[in-house]
């Protein structure tokens, strides 16, 4: 696999936004990394709007909630031009999330995401993670 590798191109961005917007919130690299008509399969409560907006917002919210959220990926597999994370996710609870105030608990969570690549920006999003565990790790059910 050499730079030329669409498919090896792809997995460095993935880890790029993994590892630069989600865990260092480098938010300015959303406008580099993510294309301006960014389509979001993903489901968030209370999260409106498209493209690469949404997208901005999705992390502002995980990062507002969880100042020390942190993705390891636990492995990567890529296709054509979709690549997917596997991850795991920790992080403390202490700012509001999708109105719950702060919990001040920590959580380790796995989730799954998927990009499509097209001329080394995301287009397309899919995902879920474990939301019922992470809601019992914040002590919000039994």
């Amino acid at each position: 696999m050499g730079v030329d590798d669409p498919i090896a191109v792809n997995k460095v961005l993935m880890r790029r936004i993994t590892d630069e917007i989600w865990n260092l919130g480098k938010l300015d690299l959303i406008d580099v990394l993510i294309a301006h008509d960014f389509v979001d399969h993903v489901r968030i409560e209370g999260l409106e709007g498209t493209g690469r907006e949404r997208y901005r917002r999705s992390v502002e919210i995980m990062r507002t909630a969880f100042s020390d959220r942190h993705e390891s990926i636990d492995f990567l597999v890529a296709e054509r031009d979709l690549v997917m994370s596997y991850v795991t996710i920790t992080g403390t609870h202490d700012g509001e999330l999708q109105g719950l105030p702060p919990t001040g608990r920590r959580i380790t969570t796995e989730a799954i995401g998927i990009l499509r690549f097209i001329d080394g920006r995301a287009v397309e999003r899919w995902g879920f993670g474990d939301t019922l565990g992470m809601m019992a790790q914040l002590g919000l059910m039994s």
